[in-house]
């Protein structure tokens, strides 16, 4: 049986993990192996991946622009 435990389809990675993954990288694991130790798609793990070789940081990006206070049939 897989160790994996199942995740709904648009789950976050977590902080934790997120670091995990820069650390495995930089031990010089393929992404795909590291993919199969965080239990992530190599997709993913290509792409936190990228985001710390440009920004320096594996943070998630913020909001564009603040969330509304009020939904629109409410300011009508």
């Amino acid at each position: 049986m897989s160790r994996r435990k199942h995740r709904s389809a648009f789950d976050q990675v977590s902080e934790f993990d997120r670091g995990r993954i820069v650390a495995n990288r930089d031990c010089g694991l393929s992404f795909r192996e590291i993919g199969s130790r965080v239990g992530r798609n190599q997709t993913t793990v290509m792409r936190i991946c990228d985001r710390w070789m440009q920004v320096g940081t594996a943070n998630r990006r913020g909001r564009s622009q603040p969330p509304q206070c009020t939904s629109h049939s409410v300011t009508r």
